[in-house]
């Protein structure tokens, strides 16, 4: 065991270095198990904590939820989501962490993923640099600890790039001096399969790497053009093993993000170059810093005296020497020229967390670092440590007189900063003796492990987190509801939420919620939003703001409200808060089927169901933004053949508005106010009362969003979504009373534009007349899964087609009756298809387009790599 320890201490140390330093300030920050707060921020608490509750519950209990689910808004093909967001390796350990226990599962999988980044890098340290010793775990630490890794510790789908890199960049090694080709292709294979949006920086890596590789160790055109096969070749081959995953995620990033892929950009620094010196402060990250900031370029001063150390060493020859500075200048142009930006994202502008790829610039820096120390003897002569203290010296003097434009930055960091670039720079420049070359190593891995533990608790004190008790208290109650919906009724459908913890709530507990929120939803999803009336995004949308309309079309069975404040106070056990982002009152028109403490299950009596005989004219149904009301309208004319002059939403007078700070106008609807009065508040108050017993709808134009007012019904403030790019569907009130509704307007800003700002009734019974008839010729499901959908459905007329409010994608296939029959899109968005009169089974199979060649491009791949390896071994 003692020769074990002394042999393998230097990769021991650098897996628990990070480990135990993290560990330290995680129990310090209290992060549950260790205390009341969690590690969720950001992202993590409001998108990615949901996929993991997603994985787990499909690894135990719907394994084919992986390919397709209903909880993706409302329905879609989650393979390009796996493959962003879940293939990690680490996240099979969620397997063990239900429900609220999966902020503990967070916290554990970022620590391994901190020692395994930590470990990967000392063992390339190791085995391809030969350095020994302390040395392997101070940069080991410092490349775990690095100012990437710490930013985007809520970022834990990229964590895996960082590890990877390095075993990467060693197989590589192995590929080009040994040509052994089964290491590199498999990892590299591995990382394309983990995260393809980090492997893809990781290859375009590799081009850089193999062209300084070449250039350091150049041998005769011969080796030259024998290599360049190899990497190529390899590559390839890595790319065909991944070919299972990556050709169906190309197939669902085609309708998603590929959609937003930039065609035009502009040829400029994104930002003057010399502000990212203040990225190599000890601390340098904060909240500001996720949407728009620079590079977190963070690597310590040991990595950073490494760098410079590399190209003013006279011991390293000229010619590696010019391809680092060459391929660092490229790096450093990355960094703000925005041409080679797009480039490395993928021809996208990131969507918070800029620069992604600087994870890449930090392991080159202190991979050259090794490099330089490795040939120095971790020794600097005189003129070296002044070369190095001068540049130190003018970098922080520079941030300092410009600390003003750096809020992130202080004088007590920068301080902090130099006192251990000066204490590196001693310690690297002491005299040699028997005793000092023993202990120097020793206090340079003690001086990087307070520097990196510094950082890391500068950078993250910025941030603010969720507490436990914010995560596990509506996560319980939504798996309360979940619970009883699944014992009222365990059939498939769709339930409206209109209370949340995040957009992904469905996803999370099955819920089909119609909600999401991903970095990979399809296009025409937030598009058919925006037309209905519910908020929308590049990356989410919401359905929040119902209709008894769109309720049944989309077949919303159930519908999920909170209870209010002044009711739970009867309840000893109602204690969560509960985000309410909509006020539903037409809900008076649903049957209460269950209730919990905290909420109440409705139950939609019209819900159509997926599918559903319609009149052909839906083919003919137009794209309409801004006119939710009209859009609902002429999509149940459509369906129902009826005249398209039917009506369902008539215009309301107010019976009163009161102007107050502003000019009285008599036309509301476009009608723009001015504070009359800049230095006071100012407000418009509307007043209405219910003529008839229909409901009653308001339309807000994205003008009209949280930014422009505050919204209030009576005293309190309106509950809804206020965030939104199109025109919104509100529900202010539900007749049944003579009460008096009133609406109040806050103005947020020195003006207000009431833009499509519009009251409307409901004709109620006309409504519920079109819904039954429809109902009378749905799609009566037998069997659901999450891939097959097998039901009846009777067709009493010959100018129907089956229309369904499943998304359309080429995987859906459909049979009526055995035979296969063609799909086509309906309303931009939907699956329908041909079906003539009578009574039918129609069948529905979903199968992610581009798996099953992708499955026999990975196995012709993988042959031909175990036929390679067996050739090589024999060699």
């Amino acid at each position: 065991m003692k020769e074990y320890l002394k042999k393998h201490y230097p990769l021991g140390l650098s897996f628990w270095t990070p480990v135990l330093l993290m560990l330290g300030y995680f129990i310090y920050r209290g992060f549950y198990p260790f205390g009341s707060s969690s590690v969720l921020t950001v992202d993590l608490g409001q998108q990615y904590v949901d996929f993991f509750a997603y994985f787990r519950h499909t690894l135990l209990h719907s394994p084919s939820e992986l390919f397709y689910s209903f909880s993706k808004a409302l329905g879609g093909p989650m393979i390009g989501e796996a493959a962003y967001y879940l293939l990690s390796p680490f996240n099979l350990l969620f397997v063990f962490f239900p429900g609220k226990y999966l902020t503990a599962g967070c916290l554990l999988i970022l620590l391994l993923k901190y020692g395994c980044a930590g470990y990967t890098f000392g063992r390339l340290l190791k085995n391809e640099l030969k350095l020994n010793k302390w040395m392997i775990p101070a940069l080991a630490t410092s490349y775990a600890l690095m100012g990437w890794m710490i930013a985007n510790q809520l970022n834990m789908l990229w964590l895996d790039a960082p590890i990877f890199l390095p075993l990467i960049i060693s197989a590589l090694y192995r590929l080009l001096q040994k040509k052994r080709s089964l290491a590199y292709v498999l990892w590299l294979a591995a990382m394309m399969i983990i995260n393809y949006y980090m492997a893809y920086m990781i290859c375009l890596f590799l081009v850089l790497f193999f062209a300084w590789y070449q250039t350091a160790y150049f041998s005769g055109l011969k080796k030259f053009w024998s290599q360049l096969y190899l990497f190529i070749s390899r590559s390839l081959l890595a790319v065909g093993i991944s070919a299972f995953v990556l050709v169906p995620t190309y197939y669902s990033l085609v309708t998603s993000k590929g959609q937003y892929t930039e065609k035009s950009f502009q040829s400029h620094f994104e930002y003057a170059p010399l502000k990212m010196l203040s990225k190599f402060v000890i601390g340098a990250f904060n909240f500001e810093q996720m949407p728009k900031g620079f590079p977190n370029l963070f690597i310590g001063s040991l990595a950073l005296i490494g760098v410079f150390l590399y190209f003013i060493s006279l011991k390293i020859k000229w010619r590696p020497k010019l391809a680092a500075f060459l391929v660092s200048v490229f790096l450093w142009l990355s960094l703000c020229f925005e041409p080679l930006d797009l480039l490395w994202h993928g021809m996208q502008f990131p969507v918070w967390y800029p620069y992604r790829f600087s994870f890449i610039v930090s392991f080159w820096m202190i991979f050259l670092a090794a490099l330089a120390l490795k040939e120095n003897q971790f020794r600097l002569k005189p003129h070296q440590a002044l070369i190095c203290l001068g540049i130190f010296t003018a970098g922080l003097s520079y941030v300092y007189f410009n600390s003003k434009s750096f809020d992130y930055v202080s004088k007590q960091v920068i301080l902090f900063t130099a006192l251990f670039n000066v204490l590196l720079l001693l310690v690297l420049t002491v005299k040699k003796t028997p005793l000092n070359q023993r202990l120097t190593p020793l206090v340079i891995f003690l001086l990087v492990c307070f520097e990196m533990l510094a950082n890391t608790t500068y950078s993250l004190n910025n941030i603010s987190y969720l507490t436990q008790a914010e995560f596990a208290g509506p996560t319980k109650v939504i798996a309360q509801d979940q619970k009883k919906l699944t014992q009222l009724d365990p059939g498939f459908y769709r339930t409206a939420q209109l209370y949340s913890r995040t957009k992904d709530d469905g996803l999370a507990h099955d819920l089909k919620t119609g909600s999401y929120f991903s970095s990979a939803l399809e296009k025409s999803i937030p598009d058919f939003y925006g037309q209905l009336g519910q908020p929308d995004g590049d990356n989410y949308v919401g359905y929040y703001n119902g209709t008894l309309i769109s309720d049944s079309l989309l077949d919303m069975k159930y519908l999920l409200q909170a209870k209010d404040k002044a009711e739970l106070v009867l309840s000893s056990s109602a204690k969560v808060d509960l985000n309410v982002t909509s006020y539903r009152p037409d809900t008076k028109l649903y049957a209460l089927r269950a209730q919990t403490a905290q909420t109440r299950i409705y139950q939609n009596p019209y819900a159509i169901g997926l599918g559903y005989s319609a009149d052909k004219k839906l083919k003919q149904l137009k794209v309409l933004y801004d006119q939710p009301l009209t859009y609902q309208t002429n999509w149940l004319n459509a369906a129902t053949g009826s005249a398209n002059t039917t009506k369902y939403f008539y215009a309301a007078n107010f019976n009163e508005v009161v102007f107050q700070n502003t000019k009285k106008q008599t036309n509301l609807t476009g009608a723009f106010f001015k504070k009359t009065d800049l230095a006071k508040p100012a407000q418009i108050i509307f007043k209405f009362t219910p003529e008839t017993d229909d409901p009653y709808y308001l339309t807000l134009g994205a003008s009209l969003d949280g930014d422009s007012a505050t919204w209030y019904l009576g005293s309190k403030e309106y509950p809804y979504y206020k965030t939104f790019r199109h025109t919104v569907v509100l529900n202010p009130t539900v007749s049944g009373s003579d009460d008096e509704a009133v609406i109040t307007a806050k103005f947020k800003k020195n003006s207000l534009w009431l833009e499509n700002f519009v009251l409307y009734r409901m004709d109620r019974s006309l409504v519920e007349q079109k819904l039954k008839q429809l109902q009378k010729n749905s799609w009566q499901l037998t069997k659901a899964t999450a891939h097959r959908l097998t039901g009846k459905i009777d067709i009493t007329k010959s100018n129907q087609l089956f229309a369904t409010t499943i998304p359309y994608s080429k995987g859906w296939q459909a049979k009526v009756d055995g035979k296969p029959v063609k799909t086509y899109k309906i309303q931009d968005t939907f699956v329908g298809f041909d079906i003539g009169q009578g009574k039918h089974q129609v069948t529905l199979t979903f199968t992610p387009p581009g798996l099953y060649l992708g499955i026999v491009l990975s196995l012709v791949s993988l042959v031909l790599v175990f036929t390679l390896d067996i050739r090589e071994t024999k060699a």
